[in-house]
């Protein structure tokens, strides 16, 4: 049985202060192992808070929160605006709901709005050491197309692997 999915785009600041907890809560959780507590807490303020991700959103971003069985289970956004590839700056699933092909379905969901507007590929970017999620977007079928280390500030680094995956032509 395939759990019900729904996408609820998020349009206002309040949208936007309403997701602020929920994403703190899925970040604190995931990333505290992989980069600790410290660069956590700059990361959320910089790039999570309510104002980051309605400036995001303001410049063509588009947001939404994930339901499942009518409980929030992730967020994710992807740039609106992108022609050639679409880039995917988030897509974060509750650790409650994860290993149930809502990564997939949100990937597909974006495949597909790529695909509208002409896109190629789909692009990412993520952490060096987020094994499970490096595994996930290979099994999906993105690749590795290089590494990238940087600066964001208060001596703190994104060490990522930049990934990509052809958007399939139907």
């Amino acid at each position: 049985m395939t759990d019900s999915l729904d996408f609820r785009f998020l349009e206002t600041s309040n949208d936007f202060r309403q997701l602020e907890p929920f994403a703190a809560s899925i970040w604190e959780q995931h990333y505290t192992p992989i980069i600790g507590a410290y660069q956590v807490a700059f990361m959320l303020d910089k790039y999570q808070s309510a104002q980051a991700m309605f400036d995001q959103f303001s410049m063509g971003y588009k947001y939404a929160l994930v339901i499942c069985g009518g409980q929030k289970a992730g967020y994710f956004a992807y740039d609106g605006k992108a022609e050639k590839e679409v880039f995917i700056s988030k897509l974060y699933i509750h650790k409650d709901f994860r290993r149930r092909g809502l990564g997939r379905r949100i990937l597909d969901f974006i495949a597909k709005e790529a695909q509208t507007r002409g896109s190629t590929a789909m692009i990412l970017s993520v952490n060096k050491d987020n094994s499970d999620s490096i595994q996930f977007y290979l099994s999906c079928g993105f690749q590795k197309i290089k590494a990238q280390k940087v600066a964001i500030g208060e001596g703190f680094y994104m060490d990522d692997y930049v990934m990509s995956c052809l958007v399939q032509r139907k």
